[in-house]
């Protein structure tokens, strides 16, 4: 259950991980809120949503805020980082409060206690990972801290990527998801990790579903592709508030 504190829902999702047989995190910050309004908007990763023209995608993102089902969780922006869109997406959700949490789940000041945490909690849980990230991510790296059991790779802008091959993908994660029981999949592709994150729930509750977001883009990637991830930085030191 999410209280809506910012270190309690992270050590709570850190309990559901080694325990839970079923569980989703799905987070919608200013990207998601800007493409479900129709604004043209991309961001330093590569992707990029066109208002009006990629009207599939939206939808699509659109109808994976709606699930109220328990332990498909959703985290949204704070009112300490974006009061509007936070306003906007709790509006959107139907779900139960205790439902929902932050976006920055894994970051700002909570990130030290993710560096600390989060791949223990895989370990500690025994259950597979599986990764859907961009194509060019270097998964040996992540190997170091995880044994992956298989990579999704997405590759370009995950928005139009999505719109020319959505059959393929889902039948992708059908063929992942169907034919395994209880593993953990790690999401970082942009928006459309909400997208593939309920996808997925509708093949298949019986997961682990994380969107990690840019939190392991030092592993990935190895680059700081966030101010959060500077040790003393304004982010790194901030405390989200409801």
């Amino acid at each position: 259950m999410m209280t809506q504190d910012f270190k309690a829902d992270f050590f709570e999702i850190m309990r559901m991980i080694v325990e839970a047989d079923s569980m989703a995190l799905s987070r919608a910050a200013d990207g998601e809120a800007n493409i479900l309004k129709n604004n043209t908007i991309g961001n330093k990763d590569g992707w990029l949503y066109k208002k009006d023209k990629n009207l599939i995608f939206r939808a699509d993102l659109r109808k994976s805020l709606l699930c109220r089902d328990p332990g498909f969780i959703y985290g949204i922006s704070c009112t300490c980082c974006d009061a509007v869109n936070h306003e906007y997406l709790l509006e959107l959700l139907k779900t139960d409060r205790s439902n929902i949490t932050f976006s920055n789940m894994w970051v700002n000041s909570n990130f030290c206690l993710f560096k600390e945490h989060f791949f223990n909690a895989i370990k500690k849980s025994g259950k597979d990972v599986i990764i859907c990230t961009n194509k060019k991510a270097k998964i040996k790296k992540l190997d170091n801290y995880v044994p992956i059991k298989n990579f999704i790779p997405i590759p370009g802008n995950c928005v139009t990527y999505w719109e020319e091959n959505r059959d393929y993908i889902r039948a992708l994660l059908d063929l992942q998801g169907s034919t395994r029981e209880n593993s953990i999949f790690l999401f970082a592709a942009g928006p459309l990790s909400e997208i593939l994150i309920h996808e997925l729930w509708m093949i298949n509750p019986n997961h682990i579903m994380i969107d990690i977001g840019s939190s392991i883009d030092p592993i990935l990637f190895e680059r700081t592709s966030r101010v959060y991830h500077k040790d003393n930085s304004e982010f790194s030191q901030r405390v989200c508030s409801w």
